[in-house]
């Protein structure tokens, strides 16, 4: 439990995710206390709207803000430079997920946060959502046996304005993969272990764009077990594990819509039995197994909740000193490697094995 004091939050950018952030530590902590900042037009107007001190430039709110923590909701190639500037000034980040654009910088951010004896959290926000922590100890604990197998969709739309950000065009930041994709991985690796070697194909075809906007990956875990994931951002579909979540109406500031969708996107198998996300549905043999015996079917009651401010208070007990990241930079570097590494499997044809 934290000591009840304002503290002081840094946002640097106001895009989608940055006001999210804000939104849900106000939720969290009304009495926090946010600045941003941010160069870009119309910036300075999404700051008032929210109610929030802008600044043209992190320097500029370095300096003139005393700031307990900063969350980093910049692009991508930014972020080492943003939080490195912040933990030499000994302030706690969160880091939006990917941590860095290559396995180097992430590694590089890591060390100096620890050099510093900085607190360094990465917002792989899926962590936080109640079924899939119960997911992981329903594996762990051996409920579905030995897992074999787990099979991802990830399949939507995402509208045409998207791509007006240039760097949601280029593949150094942008594309399924890096953005969408890696929220796939860190949720396997949280649940089924490490992945030690990846292989896949991907295409551009629908939007011609220099980055993907389909692709299929093939999964081996340390465990022994496989995993597939269809992945794409350019079809009409339910199978979309932000959509039944509410994770998008969140980003959205829509939660009253949370659990608006019904179809599963994550299918674990295990030779004891199975189980989906997001809805955790659970699937066992009520007596003799075999493939003509029926399943019996268990339901969780829920499918998620707000995990963006079930992230904030960890943030804000880790800025506290009352808790230890829960996302760590090595731990979010391995979600990183992995998924550079579908990048180059997908670009050369190869399988990579995962160090």
């Amino acid at each position: 439990m934290r000591t009840p004091r304002t503290l002081h939050i840094g946002i640097v950018g106001l895009g989608a995710i940055g006001r999210t952030h804000a939104r849900v530590l106000r939720t969290v902590d009304p009495t926090v206390v946010l600045s941003a900042a941010d160069p870009g037009t119309g910036a300075a107007a999404t700051a008032g709207s929210l109610g929030i001190t802008h600044y043209g430039d992190l320097d500029g709110m370095l300096d003139a803000a005393r700031l307990d923590a900063v969350v980093v909701a910049a692009p991508t190639d930014d972020h080492l430079a943003i939080a490195s500037a912040c933990i030499a000034r000994g302030i706690p980040v969160l880091v939006e997920k990917p941590i860095a654009t290559n396995v180097a910088d992430a590694a590089l951010l890591t060390r100096r946060a620890a050099d510093a004896g900085v607190p360094l959290l990465v917002g792989h926000h899926r962590r936080y959502n109640p079924v899939v922590q119960d997911a992981a100890r329903h594996v762990a604990g051996g409920e579905i046996g030995r897992v074999t197998a787990v099979t991802v969709m990830y399949a939507s739309r995402k509208p045409d304005p998207y791509f007006d950000i240039p760097w949601h065009r280029e593949p150094q930041g942008g594309g399924p993969i890096l953005i969408n994709l890696i929220h796939e991985i860190d949720q396997l690796r949280f649940i089924l272990g490490e992945i030690v070697s990846v292989q896949a194909i991907a295409s551009s075809n629908v939007r011609q764009l220099p980055v993907e906007d389909t692709a299929v990956v093939l999964l081996r875990f340390a465990s022994g077990a496989l995993g597939t994931i269809t992945l794409s951002d350019c079809v009409a579909s339910p199978w979309s594990y932000d959509l039944v979540s509410g994770e998008f109406d969140l980003i959205a500031d829509r939660p009253g819509l949370i659990g608006r969708g019904t179809d599963d996107t994550h299918f674990i198998m295990g030779t004891e039995g199975s189980l989906t996300l997001p809805r955790l549905r659970r699937f066992r043999f009520g007596g003799e197994p075999g493939w003509h015996q029926p399943l019996e079917v268990r339901e969780a009651g829920r499918v998620g909740a707000n995990v963006y401010a079930l992230q904030a208070a960890h943030f804000l007990d880790v800025v506290s000193g009352a808790a230890s990241p829960r996302v760590t930079g090595e731990d979010a570097t391995r979600s990183l490697a992995v998924t550079l590494a579908i990048k180059e499997a997908a670009a050369t044809g190869r399988k990579v094995p995962v160090p």
